[in-house]
């Protein structure tokens, strides 16, 4: 039986402020969301799970430091082939993107919440520009970040230059009623205050989404 899958995406940028919900959405400029349905735009070669260790390993069969491993890893292979930096983990995101993924579980709802790029700050982040993906009823690293990359705006998060550190949050169990299975997934992107973008290639940002590989 399918499983359904839900995903949500959320960007900020330049200085706090509330996420549209059902939407991924920007302060800068509203980006129209997309599901996992959606057909993209062809990848470059490099398919997601080449290289990655865990990456078709479901999340209920390794720790969280290995999924979070994984999916850092595919979402760098995706910038990389692009010709975009790499980015850094920073545990102070991985703290952030863990607790609201821990949250969502505990309380059922599926959403942003009311201000992501507070709960960043809160964590130790002082940034400059912070996004967010979410994501649950997907099982293993490489079907969610081939779920994100198949969606506009979680992909312009992955892909987005002005970040440069990344932080990864898992749930062994999906969010309430908005799947029957498979696992819940937080992605925080950052770039820290004044600190220069690493890139401005927003090339491939602009060229989402992507299809790849799904295994």
């Amino acid at each position: 039986m399918s499983r359904p899958r839900t995903l949500l995406g959320a960007r900020c940028l330049c200085s706090a402020g509330a996420a549209l919900m059902l939407m991924a959405a920007t302060l800068i400029m509203a980006v129209p969301a997309a599901n996992a349905s959606q057909v993209g735009r062809s990848s470059n070669p490099a398919h997601a799970a080449q290289g990655c260790a865990n990456a078709d390993t479901p999340a209920v069969g390794a720790s969280r430091n290995a999924m979070r491993a994984a999916v850092t890893c595919l979402i760098n292979q995706q910038r990389v082939s692009r010709h975009l930096p790499a980015l850094r983990e920073e545990s102070r995101l991985d703290r952030s993107a863990q607790d609201w993924t821990d949250g969502m579980i505990r309380t059922g709802a599926f959403w942003h919440g009311s201000d992501f790029a507070t709960r960043i700050t809160a964590a130790g982040y002082n940034w400059s520009a912070a996004g967010e993906n979410i994501a649950t009823g997907y099982s293993t690293p490489r079907a969610v970040v081939s779920a994100w990359m198949a969606s506009t705006g979680h992909c312009q998060n992955i892909l987005d230059p002005s970040f440069s550190n990344v932080g990864t949050g898992i749930g062994r169990n999906p969010v309430g009623a908005s799947s029957s299975g498979g696992a819940a997934w937080t992605q925080d992107f950052g770039l820290p205050m004044g600190q220069p973008a690493p890139s401005t290639n927003f090339g491939p940002a602009h060229g989402c989404p992507y299809q790849t590989s799904a295994g």
